[in-house]
Formats: C-alpha cells, structure tokens, sequence
C-alpha cells in the first residue's frame, strides 16, 4: 500500500528541536543497520556522530532526510513530521523539507562540466529560489566565505579534492538550510586538505550553522561539538558533551572507544 502524505505543521516554533529522530529502525535483509536510533539537535548546535566502521553511522544521516527510509520510527524536521512508521509527506512537501537540510557527501558530486561558480548557482535556479543574478551574488559570497572566491570560474575537475569539497558546502549553503548534515567530509581527503575543510567546518559551527556530522575526525569531535552521539551496532547507545564521552563515557564500548581515539589522535 503507497504512503499517505502526512499534514504538515506550522512554521516551526523556536523551542523545537531543528531535527528529532527516535526509535528509528532500518533492516537491509538479515542485518539490522539501525535500531531504535535516536537524536535530538537543537538550533545551532553542533553534534558529531561517532563509532567504529559498520555502526550504522551513514545509514541514520542518510534518513534524516530520506535518502534512506526506515522501516519504523519517527523523525521531524523543524517540527514538520517527515516520517511516522510508514507515513511520509507527499513528494512536494518532502522536497521542501529536504532543501532545509544542506547535505554534503564523502564524495563531492560536482558537475564536472561546469565551474565552481555554476555548481554553486545551479540548485538555487533549479529551485527556482534566487534570479540569475541574484544566484550569482549568493554564490559568489559564499565561495568567498569557503576561501574560493578567486576559484569561482575554474571547472571542477581542476579544482582539487579540498577545493571541490568546499564548493560543496558553498552549494549546501546556497539553500539557506536550518541544517547542515554531513557524511564523513574528510575521508577522501589528503591530510592538508582534511585541514582545509574542517577550518571551514569549525568556522561555521562558530557562526552557529546547526551542523550534524558523521566523522572519525576525532580532534574535530572533541573541539568543535557541542555534544557527541556514539554509535555502535545501529544503535545511538551514548550522548553526552565532548569532555564528558572522551574522559568519562558511561558504557564499558564508549570508553574502550575514546580512549583508543585519544591515544591515535595524540590528545591523551
């Protein structure tokens, strides 16, 4: 039977949480790649989500917004209901919701014929959001905001991993989401363009950009959030602040985990 649409609330009040997520539960065959995973972000916030390779941690971003559909559990954007056991909203509203969430990919997923400047202008005419000139205005500030304002006429592919990934957040935030959610930015990435990236992350989350981030940048996690989810066989099993998860996680996993993060990135 095909989904109902769901109504939608009205404009979000400011005491909600920018996404709720719980009891959410994904099964690809035999394999539970997510159960009952939960996670509240409030406006401005900065959460990372952590844990070893497997745990699921993809898997739950990617349903924040629906890329994946759970098979039940509940997930709100902005107080807009996106996803109850089975009920979704219809493909108008569902595409509303998303362009409140900026998405960016461990794989940058530029137009390769085009420019950085037009990669970046490109969702916002689609969209219908911005004139021309009004996308390139947008676009040019905010590639002048990632450091890449004098890049904006190169074509993606001469552009170089660091750099295409910052285009890629400069076209996130072309749609002026509440949310930015992102999936592992830096494993494609050299060191020094890892560094390039997260300076632009950091600096974001400084500017209060609410930000969701999957990352095994554990130097990251530790300065940038305001809280850290651990996650460990498709569960949310542990939140708390970064000094608290690092230095005094609760479950016996968690602090294995930390401590083992502490000790490889050279912070304990």
């Amino acid at each position: 039977m095909r989904p109902q649409p769901m109504p939608v609330d009205a404009a979000p009040s400011a005491q909600r949480p920018v996404i709720h997520a719980a009891g959410v539960c994904l099964r690809f065959g035999e394999v539970d790649a997510l159960v009952d995973a939960a996670l509240d972000v409030a406006p401005s916030e900065v959460v990372s989500i952590v844990g070893p390779s497997g745990a699921g941690k993809s898997t739950f971003l990617r349903c924040l917004n629906l890329l994946a559909v759970p098979d039940r559990g509940r997930i709100d954007i902005g107080g807009t209901p996106m996803f109850d056991d089975g009920l979704r909203l219809g493909k108008g509203e569902l595409r509303r919701v998303r362009r409140s969430l900026g998405m960016v990919f461990q794989k940058f997923h530029l137009f390769p014929h085009l420019t950085a400047l037009e990669n970046v202008t490109l969702a916002m005419l689609d969209a219908g959001i911005a004139t021309r000139e009004e996308a390139v205005r947008t676009a040019c500030a905010l590639l002048d905001r990632v450091g890449l304002r004098k890049r904006a006429l190169q074509p993606a592919p001469a552009l170089s991993g660091g750099e295409q990934q910052r285009v890629a957040i400069a076209r996130a935030l072309a749609m002026k989401p509440t949310a930015l959610l992102f999936d592992e930015p830096t494993s494609a990435l050299d060191p020094e363009a890892s560094r390039e990236v997260l300076c632009v992350m950091r600096e974001l989350a400084q500017q209060g950009t609410t930000m969701v981030v999957v990352t095994h940048e554990m130097q990251f996690a530790l300065q940038a959030s305001d809280r850290i989810v651990f996650m460990e066989g498709g569960r949310t099993l542990e939140t708390a602040s970064p000094d608290e998860m690092f230095h005094r996680a609760q479950s016996p996993r968690a602090r294995a985990f930390f401590s083992q993060a502490l000790q490889h990135a050279g912070l304990a």
